[in-house]
């Protein structure tokens, strides 16, 4: 029995839109996604190809520490809306768009070559603490201005770097001194009213009957 293609809730990548990933071999060994603009073939064509765009290409060791991620993230959800889970293939991966569209944002803010270890970790921690709908807005802000794999670093992917990659030790600050933190000039607050002073209550000696219990003692 054939074993089914690796995907991510994608049946048949040239007749869906979505997106592949696809894995390369040999001494620099990395990992592709393409955007697959797939379709139905008309009846006049005997054969048909789907246009493809490269938007990623990240190296396998990078692609490693991501994968297993990014995989748990999908399968979470695919088990909530009772879908199978999917799974990554050693050659060729074809992914749902919108998944493909947060694999990417996350791709994106670590793609680059001098990106540290400790980097990739804080980004996948704060990759897993967006919402589904604030990584697709940050793909779509990326992807429309620098979406191309020659583009790393560039723009809004620089951007995503900042931002996903900041919360390493080397990040942390005091937030209790911030520089330019200050007051304006006191005014006179004309409704201000000061609180009345209360009376002490004056106390009465021990030996002081007070004046109705004196008037009733006899004289000596």
């Amino acid at each position: 029995m054939a074993t089914a293609p690796a995907s991510f809730d994608c049946a048949d990548i040239y007749q869906e839109h979505g997106y592949l990933v696809r894995l390369t071999k040999g001494r620099e060994a990395k990992a592709q996604v393409f955007e697959v603009f797939g379709r139905p073939p008309t009846e006049r064509e005997p054969q048909w190809a789907p246009e493809t765009v490269l938007r990623c290409e990240v190296a396998r060791d990078v692609w490693d520490v991501i994968s297993p991620e990014a995989r748990a993230e999908f399968n979470r959800r695919l088990k909530l809306d009772g879908k199978p889970i999917g799974r990554w293939g050693a050659d060729e991966t074809a992914v749902q768009r919108l998944f493909g569209k947060e694999l990417l944002v996350l791709l994106w803010a670590v793609e680059m070559a001098d990106v540290r270890p400790e980097e990739i970790a804080v980004a996948i921690r704060n990759w897993h603490g967006l919402k589904p709908e604030e990584r697709w807005w940050l793909y779509t802000m990326t992807a429309a201005a620098t979406g191309l794999a020659h583009q790393g670093g560039m723009g809004w992917r620089g951007a995503l770097r900042q931002a996903l990659c900041f919360g390493t030790r080397s990040d942390s600050f005091n937030l209790g001194a911030v520089a330019g933190r200050g007051t304006l000039e006191p005014r006179v607050n004309s409704e201000f009213s000061p609180p009345k002073k209360k009376k002490k209550p004056s106390r009465k000696k021990k030996d002081d009957p007070g004046p109705l219990l004196a008037a009733t003692l006899p004289a000596e």
